[in-house]
Order: structure tokens, then sequence, then C-alpha cells
């Protein structure tokens, strides 16, 4: 994944906040979740 397609999908995940289309828990869990994928992505490189 690169540093625009995290920060796209983070931008739509406070999009669906700001929208209330998720909740602030289920928001905390997709962020973490992305940067949790992030990180280990660019760590096997």
């Amino acid at each position: 994944m690169t540093r625009d397609e995290l920060k796209e999908q983070i931008d739509e995940l406070m999009r669906q906040y700001d929208e209330e289309e998720i909740d602030g828990a289920t928001y905390s869990q997709k962020i973490m979740e992305l940067t949790t994928y992030a990180q280990n992505e660019s760590d096997e490189d």
C-alpha cells in the first residue's frame, strides 16, 4: 500500500465518521488496523 493509498483510506474513514456512518469505536479500530497494516508492510521492504 502506498502512502497515497493509505491517506485515501484514512480520508474515507474520516468522511464516514463525520457523516455518522460509523461510530467512534469503529473509526478507531479501522484506523488502528490500517496503520498496523501499513507499518507491517513497510517493515517487509
